[in-house]
């Protein structure tokens, strides 16, 4: 009798110290879950989410491991959700905004999207940005609605405006943006509100009033084009000057933003993804 319930004893030890050990074991699998990384991609001006690989600047994110889990989009259905979202793995996910918009039309789609991805996925996200897209991002980031957000990078991204977007509103009322409209190509009518905002920044402005907004404290990284010799046209940005990409130039991001340069034109390219690829090695190393 006493052998027997010296085993029951012994029985209910081993039990209880197997669903402890299983308990651990979910807890680390859980906590593996939660380490898994996302990346958000948003395109700029008359692009789209397939842009981020038509470009070749995925190849080298899939390369290291980084999965692509698809786009967010919107049809007359409603939201298009990415098909890898529930990946237990590091993904980017890209995302279509209608890019002739203004920022603040823009920035009230992505903040749809990324309050369902956090639904889902329930980590702080990376965004990442390029030309227009870049200063869309920021808009989020300072959005109070914003979901958890680790570190923002934008590449060749207009923070403090550009001349061609001062040429081309002027442009759109003028007879040669009127012919245009009348040829049936809209794009600076529609384009207007757009490019008011990425106006050179200006007393009075929008970005004179996004740039003194508080930024939240987290990573900020500005990808640069260098434009070293304008006698090489494949290397230099025409369409946004050097100083206006560098976020350190934000009236409220003054000397929070790390940097990284590249010699290259406006366009993005898979050297902006190896670029990206070494930021975010640094960032998630912290």
């Amino acid at each position: 009798m006493i052998e027997l319930i010296k085993n029951k004893i012994l029985k209910s030890k081993i039990f209880k110290l197997l669903i402890v050990s299983l308990a651990g074991l979910a807890c680390s699998l859980l906590s593996l879950q939660l380490q898994a990384k996302t990346l958000v991609l948003v395109h700029g001006f008359l692009s789209g989410d397939m842009y981020w690989r038509s470009s070749g600047f995925s190849k080298p994110l899939q390369a290291a491991g980084w999965v692509d889990a698809g786009s967010y989009n919107f049809d007359p259905r409603g939201m298009l959700i990415p098909r890898g979202i529930n990946l237990k793995k590091d993904i980017f996910i890209t995302v279509n905004l209608p890019s002739e918009a203004n920022l603040q039309i823009q920035e009230g789609i992505l903040l749809q999207y990324m309050q369902h991805l956090y639904m889902i996925r329930k980590e702080p996200i990376t965004l990442i940005g390029h030309s227009a897209g870049g200063v869309v991002a920021r808009l989020y980031v300072i959005d109070p609605a914003h979901i958890p957000v680790k570190a923002l990078i934008t590449i060749a991204s207009p923070h403090l405006g550009t001349p061609t977007a001062n040429i081309a509103y002027l442009a759109e009322k003028t007879p040669l943006g009127m012919m245009a409209s009348i040829a049936g190509e809209d794009t600076l009518s529609n384009a207007r509100g757009l490019l008011s905002d990425l106006k050179e920044e200006a007393p009075g402005n929008f970005l004179h009033w996004m740039n003194h907004q508080p930024h939240p404290n987290i990573h900020y990284v500005s990808i640069i084009r260098k434009n070293d010799s304008i006698t090489k046209p494949a290397k230099f940005d025409y369409i946004v000057p050097p100083f206006s990409q560098n976020m350190n130039n934000v009236w409220a991001l003054r000397g929070a933003s790390g940097v990284a340069y590249s010699n290259e034109s406006h366009a993005l390219n898979g050297n902006d993804g190896l670029i990206v690829l070494n930021v975010l090695n640094s960032i998630y190393k912290k």
